[in-house]
């Protein structure tokens, strides 16, 4: 007796819509995305904010630190910089003078082209050492 095999059928996958499909998806995709508008993190430089007054602080209890354009700060005029996130010179500085005068005041002043890092370093510092009574310091601008 002869027995007579059935040939396989192939399994093929019907590709007539799958650009039909895939151009649904993108569709979708695009409809459902939600675009966020950036915010902007910094502040523009003509709209920085203006003192409305000036008042004077009695200079017999204060210690000035001025942080200059090249990264060099001085703390009552002696210069010093900060090499690492490690380094606490200014943070013993002013634990020190504050051990000397409770009622110490610090004022800080930068110059206007400071990069704001070193700033954020030291007021850092300041918060580490325990002075947080803190007035910056501006010029009176010349009209």
């Amino acid at each position: 007796m002869a027995f007579s095999m059935k040939k396989k059928r192939d399994a093929a996958i019907p590709q007539c819509s799958m650009g039909d499909i895939a151009f649904l998806l993108l569709l979708f995709f695009m409809v459902s995305t939600v675009f966020v508008q950036e915010k902007k993190f910094w502040v523009e430089r003509e709209r920085w904010p203006v003192a409305d007054s000036v008042e004077r602080i009695p200079r017999n209890h204060t210690s000035t630190i001025y942080v200059m354009r090249d990264e060099t700060i001085l703390i009552d005029d002696v210069p010093t910089r900060i090499e690492s996130a490690e380094d606490v010179f200014v943070a013993n500085t002013l634990t020190r003078k504050k051990a000397e005068d409770p009622e110490l005041v610090v004022c800080f002043r930068t110059d206007r082209d400071t990069k704001y890092g070193v700033m954020s370093d030291v007021m850092r510092q300041l918060q580490d050492a325990n002075t947080l009574v803190v007035a910056f310091e501006t010029q009176q601008r010349q009209d």
